[in-house]
């Protein structure tokens, strides 16, 4: 089992066979937030925050792809970013 802290949230991450688990300690006031999104959008807290996570990773899946070219080893800022995808949609 490995722990790790992101953004106030420490996490420790279970191994499975096909899939991987994240125990995630929130604040009681962020838990509730985003409990009452959930609800909001159709969701229980723990479906809503797999769906989150899942929709910013597939977002990601063009500049995953790209890292894998030797020129693209460096990091993008925020703004670098933006400037990019928007780039692809003009």
């Amino acid at each position: 089992m490995k722990s790790s802290f992101l953004n106030g949230i420490r996490m420790k991450t279970i191994v499975t066979a096909t899939r991987k688990k994240k125990i995630i300690e929130l604040s009681p006031e962020t838990e509730k937030r985003l409990r009452i999104i959930a609800v909001n959008e159709g969701y229980n807290l723990k479906s809503y925050i797999e769906n989150v996570l899942d929709e910013i990773a597939a977002g990601d899946e063009l500049l995953i792809a790209l890292s894998k070219v030797q020129e693209t080893n460096e990091l993008l800022t925020e703004s670098e970013k933006i400037r990019f995808i928007k780039s692809l949609s003009e």
